[in-house]
């Protein structure tokens, strides 16, 4: 085969012109094999080069995906999978990348808990959870997890349930109480961790209840009466998690 010209596409490719058609190569290939001193390739060699370029190319992808933010080994995995990479290409990039740093566990779930500490809401069991799924270990989990300190904890708990109950002033305790819990423990926070922060809280029920029993009574007077009336509005009450007086 016979090399006729090459051309420079950028980002390390080579578009190269032999007398039957043209591929792109990567400049690691051109120069590992010293193309430029060549005017001529076999075809075997020419077809092992191309084999190379495979590696490359799936080598240079995951760099490029990585660039863009910190990746676990688990998504770079998945995703040069999707991008049919042969499995020997991926495991053999994934380890070069690996060594050369691109790839590092600790550092990935180090970036992202800060992260998710000072960018979110989200609490330690929700985070735990997520870098599980990532595939990375539980020594390193809970060796970078000690960041999100009890204190830290009792901080974010507090800011987000002194907000819901100023947001939810027409609530009992006990619906507020539930419908907090539900929210953190989605979030990530332990039940026992937000029981003792609602409660260094004081919900007046006795005022929110006379006011919520005013407000059914003139919705529902005109249409009930009596016994019948009470009872419909106790019923109401007891929905909105009041225990009727």
């Amino acid at each position: 085969m016979k090399i006729i010209k090459y051309k420079y596409k950028g980002n390390s490719k080579y578009e190269i012109y032999t007398d039957d058609d043209k591929y792109i190569i990567y400049e690691d290939i051109i120069i590992k094999n010293n193309l430029l001193a060549k005017e001529t390739i076999n075809d075997n060699e020419f077809k092992k080069l191309l084999k190379d370029n495979e590696f490359y190319d799936c080598y240079y992808n995951a760099i490029k995906y990585i660039e863009t933010k910190m990746r676990s080994t688990k998504e770079v995995k998945e995703y040069l999978l999707k991008k049919e990479y042969e499995s020997k290409d991926i495991n053999q990039v994934i380890k070069r990348l690996e060594e050369e740093g691109y790839i590092n566990e600790e550092r990935y779930a180090k970036a992202y808990i800060y992260d998710k500490i000072n960018l979110s809401m989200d609490g330690p069991l929700k985070i735990k959870k997520y870098l599980q799924e990532n595939n990375i270990s539980e020594e390193i989990i809970e060796k970078e997890l000690k960041t999100f300190t009890e204190d830290l904890i009792q901080e974010k708990l507090d800011k987000m349930i002194s907000k819901e109950i100023r947001l939810n002033k027409n609530k009992s305790s006990k619906m507020l109480y539930e419908k907090v819990s539900i929210s953190l423990i989605n979030k990530g926070y332990k039940r026992e961790d937000i029981t003792t922060v609602f409660n260094n809280y004081e919900v007046n029920d006795e005022e929110i209840y006379k006011k919520e029993y005013e407000k059914l009574y003139n919705k529902l007077k005109d249409k009930y009466q009596g016994k019948e009336l009470e009872y419909k509005i106790k019923q109401k009450m007891y929905q909105k998690g009041f225990v009727c007086q």
